[in-house]
């Protein structure tokens, strides 16, 4: 049964939500090229997904030692389990990657570059900021927007609006946007996309029976009964999905074929 809070939020991202499942980037998607070059500019929402999940991490739980019990044990535990499935998922082969090494593979396997994204991380290396190292990259607009905003959120330190953007900007909303990418896929590019399928079908597995739920839960427990937090969690999760629409709207028009 959903909680006020949960139906106020789906209300408040209806129409934001909505048009970024029925995006015309999805039908642009037509040829490999189309999607290596998505994946070229997705590979950094990838990344600083992580940047979220680890920042609630660092907010809802211990990492600094001398170690003591910090915050909600409940709220611990859910951001835990998730940080657990996506830093170090088990793979079908054996051993074990993050979602953004996982997604490194599967952009090789298809034939997209890695290099813009990967001297991003190598700045980040050498002591860059992340905006400076988005700019050496050469990272494009889009993106820096993207993810200026995502550390916008982050840098605000407020637990409850980073849980609603990761919630429900991120978590919430991939099983049915991902659904879109994965139809048709192998039967197009056959040979070229087996380790994408596998991220997006873990993606839909694991944000969809559970990391979604875990994450709907922690945002009620931030939030608790307070009308001003929960209102901060919406605006947070309306402006995250925002963020991710003009990530959208850029992809589309830089693929340039007709919708």
């Amino acid at each position: 049964m959903s909680t006020p809070l949960q139906r106020s939020m789906a209300q408040a991202i209806a129409e934001t939500r909505q048009a970024l499942l029925d995006h015309r980037l999805y039908d642009r998607l037509r040829t490999l090229d189309d999607l290596t070059r998505f994946m070229e500019h997705h590979v950094f929402a990838v990344w600083d997904f992580m940047s979220l999940l680890k920042a609630l991490q660092a907010r809802l739980t211990c990492l600094t030692v001398p170690w003591r019990p910090v915050g909600d044990v409940e709220v611990r535990r859910l951001v835990n389990e998730i940080v657990l499935g996506e830093e170090s998922d088990l793979l079908p082969q054996g051993g074990a990657a993050s979602h953004f090494e996982l997604y490194l593979q599967a952009m090789t396997e298809a034939g997209a570059d890695t290099g813009r994204i990967r001297r991003f991380i190598g700045l980040l290396d050498a002591g860059l900021s992340v905006e400076a190292a988005l700019d050496q990259a050469g990272v494009p607009d889009a993106v820096k927007g993207f993810v200026g905003y995502t550390f916008e959120v982050i840098g605000g330190g407020r637990s409850h609006e980073i849980a609603a953007a990761f919630t429900y900007g991120r978590e919430d909303l991939i099983p049915q946007m991902f659904t879109q990418l994965v139809h048709g896929l192998e039967r197009q590019f056959p040979q070229r996309l087996a380790t994408l399928r596998y991220y997006l079908d873990r993606h839909i597995e694991l944000d969809g029976d559970q990391h979604g739920a875990m994450g709907l839960k922690m945002v009620n427990l931030l939030c608790g009964d307070s009308p001003e937090l929960q209102d901060e969690a919406i605006r947070a999760a309306v402006a995250a999905l925002q963020a991710r629409l003009k990530l959208w709207d850029a992809i589309a028009d830089s693929l340039g074929n007709a919708a």
